[in-house]
C-alpha cells in the first residue's frame, strides 16, 4: 500500500510537472503537433519514470565473524512494558476504497458514453466516405467525430458550411484524435483528485482544435466565411465527452490562432525545458541507497559448529534466564531453565537446564546442578554441522582471563589488553583517532614501558577522557596539545569466560568518552595456537584417551593429536554421545566424539562456506530516514544508527503499527525495508546521557 501511495504521488507531481512547462513556454507557440506529442509523452513518462530505479552502493566494513563462538549477554534495563493496544480505524484503507469507488464510476460514465453513441448512430442514415462514415443526424446537437465517424445534421447549415465542418472533422479521423479524447479521460479517472489532470485534458482537447483549424484553413479557400461558421456554432451545446466536437474551447482563442504568425524554428529549444526537471527528478527520487560489505581477504580459522550460545553464571538474574529461554527456541528444539535457587547473596547453587526436541519429545539433553555453593559459569550451546544437523548441549567454563583486546564501536580506538603471569594483567596501547593515549590506571599515570598491574579479580569499572581542567585538577599534569589522557579504575570481580575463542559484548560502566561509543566488542585470543590441542585434551565434557577422534575425517589416536600442527587447524568440535553423535559415528561415539579439521581440508569440502565468508555475504541493508541519515541493517543480528554505537536487535524493543514485537531479526530479515519512512528512536533514561543507548525504536511506515 505505500509504495502504490508512494507512486501514486510521484506519477501526480510529473503530470503537473509537464503542464507548468507547457503552460511557460510552449502554449502560445503553433508547434501544434509537436505539442500534441509532447502532452501524450508526458502522461506515459509519468506513469513509467516511478517505476524506474537506480541503485547507489554505500561501501561499508564487514561485521567481524566470530571465529568459534557467539553470545549475546542480553541488557535488562527494567523498563516498563507498554501494553499493547488494539489497532485504530485504518482510515488510509477506507480513503483508498473510496477513491477507487470514485475513479470506477467515472470509468464507468466513459464506458456509458461510448455505448450511447453507437446506439445513437445505429438509428441515422450513414453515409460512407474513403476515409469516414458521415452520420446524418436529426438533432440541434454540435456537429462531432469519434474515430471514423462524423456526426452532423445538415438541415442546420448551408452547403459552404457544411463542407467547412466536414473538412475539420475529417481532420480529427484522419489523425485519430479521439486516442488523445480517451487518453485524456482516463487520466482523469485515475488521478481525478488532481486538479491540474483537468487542465491537461483541457489543454490536450484545445490544441486538437488548433490543429484541426490549421489544417482546415489550408484547404479551404474563404477563410472569412470558416470563422463565421465558426461563430454559428458557438450556441450549440454538446453532451458527450468522448468526442470531438466542433465547438470545444473558446471560439476566440481558435480564430486568435487561425491569425497568430507560425512560430520560428528556433524557439523548438523550449521543449527541452523539462529536461533538466525529469533528471532532477530521477536523481532525487529514484536513486535507492544499497549498503555492499567490502571484500575481506582475511579468513581465519572457523568452527561451523557452532550457531549460537549463551552463559550463564551465578549472577544471571531471573529476567536474564527468561531471556535466555526466549532465545534459544527454535524450530527444532525448546530450552527450559528451572528449579534455580539462590543462596543468601542471591547467587544461583541449584539449577536445572534442559534442551528437548520438538520432533522426539524422548529426546532431551540435561543438565543438573545441585550445592550449596556458587555454580561454575555454565554455557549453552547449539552446534550445527556442515550437513546443516544440529545437535545441543552444555558446558562448564573455567573462570580463567586470557590475552585480549577491546576495540570500540567507532572503530578509531582500540586496548590493549594482556595477561602477566601470575600476577595480574596490564592495559596498553590504547589509540583514539590515530594517537596513542596516556593511561592513568587508578590514580596512576602509566609510563612508557612500565605497564600498571591489574589483580586477575578485577575488571575495569569507569574509563573516560580526561579534559585539560580535569587533568590539572586531580592529577597536576598540564595537557599539551594533541595529547589524549584517559582515567581508568577498577573493581573487583573479574570473570571473563574462556572458551576458545569466545566473541561476547559487555558495557562499560560509569563511563564516558565525550559523546563517543562506549560499546565494545571483546575478543579474547589465546596467546599459542597450542592450547587448542591442550583444551582438548583436557576438556570437561569427554575424555579424550577414550573418545572416538576424527582428523579430516579419517579415525585418529589420542597419540596421534601431538602430530597435528595446531597452526593449521580451522575448525574443531567437541560432542558428548548425543543421539546425532551416536548415528552418525554408531557405537565408537559412546565416549564422545571430537571432530578437527586442517585449513586445507576444511577449505576444499567447503567452497560454499568460504566464498561465503570470503565475500562476507551477510550483506547490510541501508535505510534512509526522512531525515536523510542512512541506517545500516547488518543480517543476522545488529543495526546501526548515525551516532549511536551498534545495537543488537534482540536487545531492544521494537514498536511496528503499535505493536511490540517479538522477533526482532526476524522483521529487519523479511520486511521490505524500502517502505520504512522513518524510524523514531527512544533512548534508555536509566543510562548516563554520554552512553546514548537505546532503549526501544519506533518503526514508521510510507
Amino acid at each position: 500500500m505505500e509504495n502504490l501511495m508512494l507512486y501514486f504521488i510521484k506519477a501526480n507531481g510529473l503530470i503537473i510537472l509537464f503542464y507548468l512547462m507547457y503552460v511557460l513556454f510552449l502554449r502560445k507557440e503553433t508547434f501544434f503537433v509537436s505539442n500534441r506529442l509532447y502532452m501524450i509523452l508526458g502522461l506515459i513518462l509519468s506513469l513509467i519514470l516511478p517505476l524506474i530505479t537506480f541503485t547507489k552502493t554505500i561501501w561499508v566494513d564487514p561485521t567481524p565473524v566470530p571465529e568459534f563462538y557467539q553470545e549475546i549477554t542480553p541488557e535488562n534495563n527494567n523498563a516498563i512494558e507498554i501494553p499493547i493496544q488494539e489497532n485504530p480505524l485504518d482510515w488510509t484503507l477506507i480513503l483508498s476504497t473510496v477513491y477507487v469507488i470514485i475513479s470506477v464510476v467515472i470509468l464507468l460514465k466513459i464506458g456509458i458514453e461510448i455505448a450511447s453513441f453507437y446506439n445513437r448512430i445505429r438509428k441515422h442514415n450513414q453515409q460512407k466516405e474513403a476515409n469516414f462514415t458521415l452520420i446524418h443526424s436529426n438533432t440541434s446537437e454540435n456537429p462531432f467525430s469519434f474515430f471514423h465517424y462524423i456526426v452532423i445534421n445538415p438541415h442546420l447549415f448551408s452547403e459552404a458550411e457544411l463542407q467547412h465542418i466536414v473538412t475539420h472533422e475529417s481532420i480529427h479521423v484522419k489523425q485519430k484524435h479521439s486516442i488523445d479524447v480517451l487518453l485524456g479521460k482516463l487520466f482523469c479517472a485515475v488521478f481525478w483528485v488532481n486538479p491540474i489532470i483537468w487542465l491537461y485534458r483541457k489543454a490536450m482537447l484545445q490544441n486538437l482544435e488548433f490543429i484541426a483549424d490549421n489544417e482546415t484553413f489550408k484547404q479551404i479557400e474563404n477563410k472569412y466565411e470558416y470563422q463565421k461558421t465558426l461563430l454559428k456554432v458557438v450556441t450549440h451545446q454538446h453532451d458527450l465527452s468522448i468526442t470531438n466536437q466542433f465547438y470545444q474551447s473558446l471560439i476566440k482563442k481558435r480564430i486568435v490562432m487561425l491569425h497568430t504568425n507560425q512560430s520560428h524554428k528556433r524557439n523548438a529549444w523550449k521543449y527541452a525545458t523539462i529536461l533538466p526537471l525529469l533528471v532532477g527528478f530521477m536523481l532525487l527520487f529514484q536513486i535507492k541507497t544499497v549498503a555492499q560489505v567490502k571484500e575481506n581477504s582475511k579468513v581465519a580459522a572457523y568452527a561451523v559448529e557452532v550457531d549460537y550460545s549463551h552463559i550463564v553464571t551465578s549472577k544471571t538474574t531471573d529476567a536474564e534466564i527468561k531471556e535466555i529461554e526466549t532465545s534459544f527456541q527454535d524450530d527444532e528444539y525448546n530450552l527450559k531453565i528451572s528449579n534455580v535457587k539462590r543462596n543468601n547473596e542471591e547467587e544461583i547453587i541449584e539449577i536445572k537446564l534442559e534442551f528437548s526436541s520438538k520432533e522426539n519429545s524422548k529426546t532431551k539433553d540435561i543438565k543438573i546442578v545441585k550445592g550449596d555453593k556458587p555454580i561454575t559459569p555454565i554455557r549453552i550451546y547449539i552446534k550445527e554441522d556442515k550437513n546443516n544437523t544440529k545437535s545441543v548441549g552444555f558446558e562448564d567454563v573455567k573462570d580463567k582471563f586470557v590475552y585480549g583486546k577491546f576495540v570500540s564501536d567507532e572503530e578509531n580506538s582500540t586496548i590493549q589488553v594482556e595477561k602477566v603471569e601470575n600476577e595480574g594483567w596490564t592495559v596498553d596501547n590504547m589509540i583514539k583517532d590515530g594517537k596513542k593515549i596516556n593511561l592513568i590506571i587508578n590514580g596512576k599515570l602509566q609510563i612508557e614501558n612500565e605497564k600498571i598491574k591489574i589483580p586477575l579479580d578485577q575488571e575495569i569499572d569507569v574509563m573516560k577522557e580526561l579534559n585539560a581542567s580535569d587533568l590539572k585538577s586531580k592529577y597536576k599534569i598540564d595537557k599539551k596539545e594533541g595529547e589524549v589522557y584517559y582515567e581508568l579504575t577498577t573493581k573487583k570481580e573479574l570473570k571473563i569466560n574462556e572458551d576458545k575463542n569466545l566473541r561476547i559484548n559487555e558495557k562499560t560502566k560509569n563511563s564516558s568518552t565525550s559523546n563517543k561509543a562506549l560499546t565494545f566488542d571483546v575478543s579474547y585470543k589465546k596467546t599459542e595456537q597450542v592450547d587448542i590441542i591442550n583444551n582438548i585434551k583436557n576438556g570437561d565434557n569427554v575424555d579424550a584417551k577414550k573418545a572416538l577422534i576424527i582428523f579430516n575425517d579419517k579415525e585418529i589416536t589420542y597419540e596421534e593429536l601431538d602430530k597435528i600442527n595446531p597452526n593449521e587447524i580451522a575448525s574443531s568440535s567437541v560432542m558428548t554421545a548425543t543421539k546425532y553423535a551416536l548415528n552418525k559415528y554408531g557405537e565408537k561415539a559412546k565416549n564422545g566424539v571430537i571432530v578437527i579439521e586442517s585449513k586445507d581440508f576444511f577449505e576444499k569440502n567447503n567452497p560454499d562456506l568460504m566464498e561465503k565468508l570470503k565475500n562476507n555475504s551477510a550483506k547490510p541493508k541501508s535505510i534512509e530516514l526522512k531525515s536523510g541519515d542512512v541506517v545500516i541493517v547488518f543480517e543476522g543480528d545488529k543495526i546501526k544508527f548515525p551516532g549511536y554505537p551498534t545495537q543488537y536487535l534482540n536487545q531492544l524493543k521494537l514498536e511496528f503499527q503499535g505493536k511490540i514485537l517479538e522477533d526482532n531479526i526476524d522483521f529487519f530479515k523479511n520486511y521490505e525495508l524500502e517502505k520504512i519512512k522513518d524510524i523514531k528512536i527512544i533512548e534508555d533514561d536509566l543510562s548516563p546521557k554520554e552512553k546514548k543507548r537505546i532503549k526501544k525504536i519506533i518503526i514508521e511506515t510510507k
